[in-house]
């Protein structure tokens, strides 16, 4: 663990899932003109699917290339990002980005149920999936199928055909994504109010976020909050603003095509002088030298 005002790679946004009622698991579509550049985890786990679109996904430390098909399981506050490729940035582009997914709460399984002999695969599955699970295999289209079952139906029957899918995927070929220790050093805060100012900077770093507007979340002055803020972080609020824009700048720079004043405007920066001056400030070299090193 990096000492105190160093940092580690940046903690995502927690999503806010839309669940209905108290219904354990939500089944869903995703459809828009690209999937949205957003960081995020959530506690609960995810099946997604995509059935239009590519570019590059983000599954904790791991990036590679996804089109349709890409099918992939995510453990509870596993950090992720589906990032659309360029051209679907493009207004005139008539293409369109779309996945099924869904989301079931960790309390679904209880130890009772869990420790059914049954449940033994699913039971495994599950614990491998921390660290992201890409599906295939010859069960994959049955997935598929069972996944799109799912849409409208009755809240007994998703369930039912949550376990269905989740007993194939067990002995589907899954490709392990995350490395082993980006899981076992991944770290959150534990006061609730720290998770919340970071939650909102992350959800917002790509436009000025003013010291007073993070300060008004948690009902604190300037002054307490600058305190706290030092307190839980080591870092001062402007300098932990700017790591989470580079942090994301690091990952579009080194996993996209995009050129380097987008990768600078598309993270916050509102000049490029001053997105290579704080690149090169936490990384010791300007944005060109990183890319240029990476893809070397």
């Amino acid at each position: 663990m990096k000492g105190k005002g160093q940092y580690k790679d940046i903690t995502p946004e927690l999503e806010q899932i839309d669940e209905t009622g108290s219904h354990s698991l939500f089944v869903a579509i995703y459809q828009d003109q690209y999937f949205d550049r957003s960081w995020h985890q959530h506690p609960e786990y995810e099946l997604l699917l995509i059935t239009h679109g590519y570019g590059q996904r983000f599954v904790g430390d791991h990036s590679e290339h996804f089109s349709e098909g890409d099918l992939v399981l995510m453990g509870p506050r596993l950090p992720h990002a589906w990032i659309s490729a360029p051209e679907f940035m493009d207004p005139s582009n008539e293409k369109y980005c779309r996945s099924v997914y869904i989301q079931f709460k960790a309390s679904l399984f209880n130890r009772e149920m869990s420790g059914l002999t049954e449940f033994h695969g699913i039971q495994q599955l599950l614990q491998r999936s921390q660290r992201g699970l890409k599906v295939g295999g010859k069960s994959r289209d049955a997935i598929i199928e069972n996944m799109s079952g799912l849409l409208g139906s009755a809240p007994l029957d998703r369930l039912l055909g949550l376990i269905r899918i989740l007993d194939l995927i067990s002995v589907s070929q899954n490709m392990l994504l995350a490395s082993e220790s980006y899981v076992e050093e991944k770290i959150f805060f534990k006061s609730k109010r720290m998770m919340r100012i970071h939650q909102h900077l992350v959800e917002n770093f790509r436009r000025d976020v003013p010291l007073h507007e993070a300060a008004g979340l948690v009902n604190m002055t300037k002054t307490s909050f600058c305190r706290f803020f030092k307190n839980q972080t080591g870092s001062p609020y402007t300098a932990y603003l700017n790591h989470i824009r580079i942090d994301f700048s690091r990952r579009l720079l080194q996993n996209t095509e995009m050129q380097i004043k987008e990768v600078g405007y598309d993270c916050g920066f509102n000049s490029i002088s001053y997105f290579n001056q704080t690149f090169k400030r936490h990384c010791g070299i300007s944005p060109r030298q990183y890319r240029m090193g990476f893809s070397q």
